[in-house]
């Protein structure tokens, strides 16, 4: 008799461990320190805050941001520990923890945690140019600009706000469908495995 891999138990398993350590890592990823605090209270966000980042803190972004990339797959890695065969475990808690740190909550905790300004594109004499802001909503309409080229990180960079705001839906539907796809083959009787369908389908291509 084969077991479902995805019950309901298993289900709130993986997404409670996925959203627990996704905020944990906000907490920490939006972490930081500026300099100029004192001036940037009594202005309102309206100095540029010379902040010191928890990647500067760190040794830099070239050694701060591969452990960044590494850390979105560690709740998936804590699930293979828990149930070495179910790679699906993996992909889905990675999947799921992924939106949660790239969830607007980062930019909540950045703010009411941490009491750090947030960003946005203004234009100053026909140029686009990077300013502060604590308004959240104003964050948000700027960073999850579904149609948005700008870069979010850097003025021409990547990601584009668009690439953000539509790589959450992806990874979330991934998730979705992963669990939803798997629990139903299971239930006709057929077995299911994400390594021998990927395998397959490079096989085919």
């Amino acid at each position: 008799m084969q077991f479902p891999t995805w019950t309901r138990r298993r289900i709130l398993i993986v997404v409670g461990i996925a959203v627990l350590y996704g905020t944990w890592f906000n907490i920490l990823d939006s972490a930081g320190y500026c300099l100029n605090q004192a001036k940037l209270q009594s202005t309102g966000c309206d100095v540029k805050c010379d902040v010191l980042s928890i990647g500067a803190i760190f040794g830099g972004d070239q050694i701060y941001q591969p452990w960044n990339v590494i850390g979105h797959l560690i709740p998936g890695l804590f699930l293979v520990w828990w149930t070495p065969k179910k790679i699906e475990l993996f992909v889905a808690g990675a999947l799921i923890s992924s939106v949660v740190m790239d969830s607007p909550l980062w930019g909540v905790i950045r703010v009411d945690g941490h009491d750090l300004p947030l960003w946005h594109i203004i234009m100053n004499e026909n140029e686009e140019s990077f300013a502060n802001t604590c308004d959240i909503n104003k964050w948000i309409v700027f960073y999850y600009n579904p149609v948005g080229t700008y870069g979010v990180w850097d003025i021409s960079g990547i990601p584009s706000a668009a690439l953000i705001f539509w790589s959450l839906v992806g990874r979330s539907v991934g998730a979705g469908l992963l669990i939803w796809w798997q629990a139903k083959q299971e239930k006709d009787g057929k077995d299911f495995s994400l390594p021998r369908l990927v395998l397959r389908i490079g096989k085919r291509s």
